[in-house]
């Protein structure tokens, strides 16, 4: 019985479903303004936002604009990283666990920033 608790301890513990941790907003900002210390967010008005995460079949949770080296893509937050994938493939875009870039494909400047600096995976 003493064996078989911290048998079972270390059985939980190790055991996960495979998927990775999911990437913060924070995260993805340090990662991109690495890469391009000249990113940013464009902001909308008050009573609009640039990014209206209802427009989207799987709904995001945030959406951002977000300008690197001058070109503009969308970088979508979701709560999981299945509901992003889905998006992605969707959209035919790019995406990193729970984020998805849109406006990138065809971009050859964005193209090799996410799949460079933030890791991006084609989904098309």
């Amino acid at each position: 019985m003493k064996i078989l608790i911290p048998l079972l301890f270390i059985f939980i513990s190790c055991s996960n479903d495979g998927e990775v941790p999911n990437i913060s907003r924070d995260k993805m900002l340090a990662m991109a303004r690495l890469a391009d210390p000249t990113m940013r967010i464009k902001v909308g008005s008050i009573d609009k936002a640039l990014v209206d995460c209802k427009e989207y079949v799987h709904r995001c949770r945030t959406g951002y604009m977000v300008v690197i080296k001058n070109l503009e893509m969308k970088a979508l937050y979701y709560e999981n990283q299945k509901s992003a994938l889905a998006s992605a493939k969707r959209l035919k875009a790019f995406y990193y666990r729970n984020w998805v870039f849109e406006d990138v494909r065809g971009e050859p400047i964005l193209e090799r920033f996410v799949l460079s600096h933030l890791h991006g995976k084609k989904a098309f």
